[in-house]
């Protein structure tokens, strides 16, 4: 399998709703690994978009305090998304750093992403897996 950890950042694009498929590449968190899939959280800059802060379903990342080296902006997570992705060991080339969120705010923003996920129907549309040939595609 891959080496990835949580907290790492994965540079994908990918299906963030069955039928939509980002057009760019995006930060997406590693926020639990299994043996067969890896659930990430979307990430997005701020810049130009902060009136997305004001929806309960993103969360805040400071990107200093301490500087973080996975994002690189101030950022927010988007927690009314399950996105899961096959787990196989070339996820680690989509890695820009081995690097991780710092540790209380990779703690903070789990705990933050399982209140909601629990607490929250999540749209059936904004449920997503996607295999191995499906990320490479996208990814090539």
């Amino acid at each position: 399998m891959s080496d990835l950890k949580v907290g790492q950042v994965l540079w994908l694009k990918v299906r963030y709703q069955i039928d939509q498929v980002a057009n760019i590449i995006h930060p997406m968190l590693i926020a639990d690994i299994k043996d067969s899939y890896i659930e990430i959280i979307a990430i997005d800059k701020t810049a130009g978009k902060l009136h997305h802060l004001y929806h309960k379903y993103n969360y805040y990342i400071n990107s200093e305090n301490p500087k973080e080296t996975v994002i690189f902006e101030d950022s927010y997570a988007q927690l009314n998304t399950k996105l899961t992705i096959e787990n196989f060991a070339m996820l680690s080339n989509f890695r820009k750093t081995e690097n991780t969120l710092s540790s209380q705010k990779l703690n903070d923003l789990l705990k933050e992403y399982n209140n909601y996920q629990n607490n929250n129907i999540i749209n059936e549309e904004r449920i997503v897996y996607m295999t191995k040939e499906e990320i490479l595609e996208l990814n090539s």
